[in-house]
């Protein structure tokens, strides 16, 4: 259904060949729209398109997305803690409202801390 949308709109990624590249703010917005209509898969698809082109709000949500995997959005997005602090990372650096909190509250504990030791070694 976004696909059609995007094809009849115009307004398709460039690679694709169906028209010009999307902004990151537009990407997140078509996310927005994925998970209205349940389609957390594509949500998520779009959130990491958005938040790979630097969109902190997509980076936030992604990260919040990825901490809650399959409890928030079932099997559609799998829960992968060290993405997540990742992406909450990323977004918090961008002084994005709240997120700087959400990221302290998960993440800012000391080293060696269970829920994020395996993710410093890697």
């Amino acid at each position: 259904m976004l696909a059609l949308a995007l094809h009849a709109s115009g307004a398709a990624e460039a690679d694709g060949g169906l028209g010009p590249a999307i902004t990151p703010a537009q990407q997140y917005s078509l996310a927005l729209e994925a998970q209205t209509l349940g389609d957390y898969a594509g949500m998520a698809q779009w959130l990491r398109a958005a938040a790979l082109g630097g969109h902190a709000p997509a980076q936030r949500m992604l990260g919040m997305a990825l901490i809650g995997g399959p409890a928030l959005y079932g099997s559609a997005v799998p829960a992968d803690l060290c993405e997540g602090r990742l992406w909450l990372l990323r977004a918090a650096r961008q002084e994005a409202a709240g997120v700087a909190d959400i990221a302290y509250a998960l993440f800012g504990r000391p080293r060696g801390d269970a829920l994020t030791s395996s993710c410093e070694a890697s």
